[in-house]
Formats: C-alpha cells, sequence, structure tokens
C-alpha cells in the first residue's frame, strides 16, 4: 500500500472508533505508574498482584491466535502488553483488533507478570485508546543515513534513535548544571528584551522585523549584554541570563541563526577572577559528565586541568601567519591572509584580519583549554583596556576542542571612552561593515549614572553541549536546527 492508502485505511479506524461512541483522543488517562516506574518495582507488583495502569505508545503489535502483544513504550521504558478474548471479552477483542495500529498511544489496565519466555508483561483486563496515529511510522527509518532529513523530521529521530534522545537528555543536564554553577556563585537569573530598539553588545549582522501597533522597526536581540550591565547600573550586584540570541549570518558546523547563549556579569570584579571562575565552571562540567577530567572529543583527547594556558593575541597571529602583528601593515596581513586561504573583504581591519587569520589555521587544532588574551581594542569595543594609552583590552576567549566557547572582559565602565568607541563602530558601518555596533545612547547615558567596575561572559551553551556529547556540528545538538526547505515543501 502506498502511503496514502494506509493513513486513508487509518482515518476509516478512526471513524470506527467514533461511530462507537469511543473518544480517539480523550482528554486524560488513568495511568498509575510509568513503565519505568513499573519495570523498577515489577517482582513487588507482580507477587502482590496489584492492579495497575500504564499508557503509552505501540511500538510493535503481533498476533497468536486469540491473543496479541504489544510492545508499549512510554519513553521511561518499555514493556509487553497481553491483551485476549479470553480477558476482555470476544466482541471487545474483535474490535481492539478493527481499530489498533502501531503507532496510537493506548493504555491497558491489568497485572504484572513473567511469560513462560521470561518476559516481563502486563496482563492486560481493559485498555483504552489515548490518540489514534492517523500517520504509519516510515519503517526504513533506522539506519536512515539521510542526517538532513533527520534533523528536519526530529520526532521521529528521538523515537527511533535512542542514542539521539540520550544526547538531548544530557544537553538538558549540562545546561542545568551551568545554571546552578552561576546561582551558587551569588548571580540572580533574570530576562531582559529579545526585541530591541537598537541590537548591541555583539559584532553581529541583526534579524529586522517590524510592531505594527508602534509602526516600529525592531530587531531581534544579538546579545543581551547592554541590558545585563544596566541591572548593574541599577544597582544589583551578579546578574546572569540564558536566552536565545539570533545573528543574520553564515551557518556552518559552529552557527546556527539562533543559539542558546548564557551571558553573567559580576561587578566589583575583574577579567582575572572571571577566568578563575570559568575554570572552575568547565572543571566541574566535565567531571560531572565524564567522571574525570579527561575525555575524548571526535577521536582526540582533552585534558582539562588547572590553570589553564594563557596565549597572546598577538603571538597567534604570528605563529599563523608568519608575521609580526604589531609592525605587520593591513595591506602585508591582507596578502597573507589570502595565502592562507581567508576571504578579505574591504571593510576589514588589521584585527579582525589578524583575528581571521589565527581562526582559520590554529583554532580548530587547539584541544586543551586554553585562555586567548590581549585582544586588540578594535576587536572589543566594550572591553576596558589594560592600561590608558594601550591597545590591548582586559578580554580572554576560552578556546577548547576547537571551539570558542567563552567570551569575557573586564566591562568599560567609561562613558566618555565607551561614546567615543560606538562612534568608531558607527564609522565602520558607514564604510560597509553591517556587523559593526551601533551607537546606543541610552546605554551610555546609564552608565554616566555610573556603573561599578565589573566582569562579565558569555557562554555558548550550544557548542559547550556539542563539545561534551562528543556532536560535530550544531545542528547535532539542537532539537529544531534551521534548515534550508526540501524543492517540494
Amino acid at each position: 500500500m502506498s502511503l496514502e492508502e494506509l493513513r486513508n485505511e487509518r482515518l476509516k479506524k478512526l471513524k470506527r472508533l467514533r461511530d462507537a461512541g469511543v473518544d480517539p483522543y480523550p482528554p486524560g488517562t488513568r495511568r498509575t505508574h510509568a513503565i519505568g516506574d513499573a519495570l523498577a518495582a515489577f517482582d513487588a507488583l507482580s507477587e502482590q498482584r496489584t492492579t495497575v495502569t500504564l499508557a503509552g505508545r505501540v511500538m510493535a503489535q503481533r498476533g497468536h491466535g486469540g491473543l496479541t502483544f504489544l510492545d508499549l513504550n512510554d519513553g521511561s521504558g518499555t514493556i509487553q502488553a497481553l491483551i485476549g478474548a479470553d480477558r476482555i471479552g470476544q466482541g471487545p477483542y474483535d474490535f481492539f483488533l478493527s481499530v489498533i495500529d502501531v503507532a496510537d498511544f493506548v493504555e491497558v489496565t491489568g497485572t504484572l507478570l513473567t511469560t513462560k519466555r521470561g518476559e516481563r508483561s502486563i496482563q492486560t483486563n481493559a485498555w483504552g485508546m489515548l490518540a489514534k496515529s492517523v500517520r504509519p511510522l516510515p519503517e526504513k527509518w533506522h539506519g536512515l543515513q539521510d542526517v538532513e532529513e533527520r534533523y528536519r523530521q526530529r520526532a521521529l529521530d528521538l523515537l527511533f534513535n535512542p542514542t539521539v534522545k540520550d544526547r538531548f537528555t544530557r544537553r538538558f543536564r549540562i545546561i542545568s548544571s551551568v545554571r546552578r554553577f552561576f546561582e551558587e556563585n551569588g548571580y540572580h537569573e533574570v530576562e531582559t528584551p529579545i526585541l530591541q530598539l537598537i541590537p548591541g553588545g555583539a559584532t553581529a549582522r541583526p534579524f529586522k522585523t517590524h510592531l505594527n501597533t508602534l509602526d516600529l522597526d525592531l530587531y531581534l536581540r544579538v546579545a543581551p549584554e547592554l541590558y545585563l550591565k544596566r541591572l548593574l547600573v541599577g544597582g544589583f550586584e551578579r546578574v546572569f541570563e540564558i536566552g536565545r540570541n539570533f545573528r543574520n549570518e553564515g551557518m556552518d558546523r559552529e552557527h546556527n541563526p539562533e543559539f542558546t547563549m548564557l551571558e553573567a556579569y559580576a561587578a566589583y570584579q575583574d577579567h582575572a577572577w572571571l577566568m578563575d571562575l570559568t575554570e572552575q565552571l568547565l572543571v566541574r562540567l566535565v567531571t560531572e559528565t565524564f567522571g574525570s577530567a579527561t575525555f575524548t572529543y571526535q577521536g582526540k583527547t582533552i585534558h582539562v586541568r588547572r590553570p589553564f594556558r594563557r596565549l597572546l593575541f598577538s603571538d597567534l597571529v604570528r605563529e599563523a601567519s608568519g608575521l609580526d602583528y604589531d609592525r605587520a601593515t593591513l595591506e602585508e596581513l591582507a596578502t597573507r591572509a589570502r595565502q592562507l586561504g581567508v576571504t578579505v573583504e574591504k571593510t576589514m581591519t588589521k584585527a579582525v584580519l589578524g583575528d581571521e587569520i589565527y581562526k582559520k589555521t590554529l583554532r580548530a587544532n587547539m584541544m586543551d583549554p586554553v585562555f586567548v588574551v590581549g585582544h586588540p581594542k578594535e576587536l572589543s569595543p566594550l572591553a576596558k583596556q589594560i592600561n590608558p594609552g594601550d591597545d590591548a583590552v582586559a578580554r580572554f576567549q576560552l578556546i577548547m576542542g576547537g571551539f570558542e566557547l567563552t567570551n569575557g572582559f573586564s566591562e568599560l565602565n567609561d562613558p566618555v571612552d565607551q561614546l567615543e568607541r560606538m562612534e568608531r563602530q558607527q564609522e565602520l558601518r558607514e564604510k560597509g561593515n553591517e556587523e559593526a555596533q551601533r551607537i546606543d545612547i541610552d546605554y551610555v547615558q546609564a552608565l554616566e549614572h555610573g556603573m561599578p567596575p565589573a566582569a562579565g561572559i558569555g557562554i555558548g551553551l550550544d557548542r559547550l553541549v556539542a563539545l561534551l556529547t562528543d556532536s560535530h556540528s550544531l545542528r547535532d545538538i539542537l532539537l529544531f536546527p534551521t534548515m534550508k526547505p526540501r524543492n517540494n515543501d
């Protein structure tokens, strides 16, 4: 039968249920135990012949004479249900056979027993339909090699591939652990706007939208930074937010247009203190996940031991290009970048070229955790300079497993300096750099009221989860990654 023919057969069964006065989608269930809990207490429940009601999806159906065997799964476990005419009556049994299909959700009531073949089962005395499936599950999904199709139909991917579901369960636990860590260190979790008048806090191209009620153009946030630091001005000492950011830029194994970030800010601290806190967090996550400070990512061993190495930005550029970053001209860096396969755009500055060269040639092979420090001021319009007059700022990036996981710095709280840097960013925008940041006068005015010295960090949680679940691409750890529509969609 074709898919459409199978679907039509199931629709007939749906009508049969309704014609018999049976609600195929009842509002609730009488379930007494999750299947996993029933299996865990199986011996006691079966010995006492306790009546239980279990519910789940029919994953397999087999018949033998007047007896039908169903494999029920509710996400916590799978159990075999025995349904026979001798227990529920011939008429009800015939009706059951006429409406049941693999993929239906049902509930069964009865007692637990072990069959002669040693299979733990439930002897069913009554059953009920919970949700009639009108589209059959694909028979060839097991071992499906089309990764794109798995991403597009994540529900089926989770249903048929336990390893995929386990990966996302680990994602939830990792993010919960990160949240607990910051709460334990005195941070308050807050929420800031996703729709913003001026997108700021990161060098990125934003998505634009329009609010009809106020006839107002708005942007999806590229980062929550400028709002979180307003809270420091307002008297909160430590705040963090876990949420979605949106950047209208390229897609690859490390980038998705919408992604999950944590940003955290602590007043009266600096970037050196924050690097120490970051080390504590990473060691804790790795040991909680793997039971030790060593793990494997994509076949390569990573050792997470404190203190993490520190490497200067200028030294990395020199190693990658063979040029002295501090003395090299923009033209020399551009020429070398082209030789190394870096796409050079006319709006790129010396600092941007140096950053692209190092990322193109070195970052993918940096496995053990390392802090990259000493970034040029031009790359860090929101970070405080190490010394007045220096080009380098008090900033760090944590690289591990080839991923840039964090970006942190001592926060710039000089409103005059901040406005000048935003004006420089605006000049870059006017020259064609769509990712340059904009002038946010409201934020500058908040700084003019006074913001205490502070340290802030952004952590790419998607990349962190990919690393700790040995996933090659972010799409493996995003439940619903952004996908280009198929031709027939």
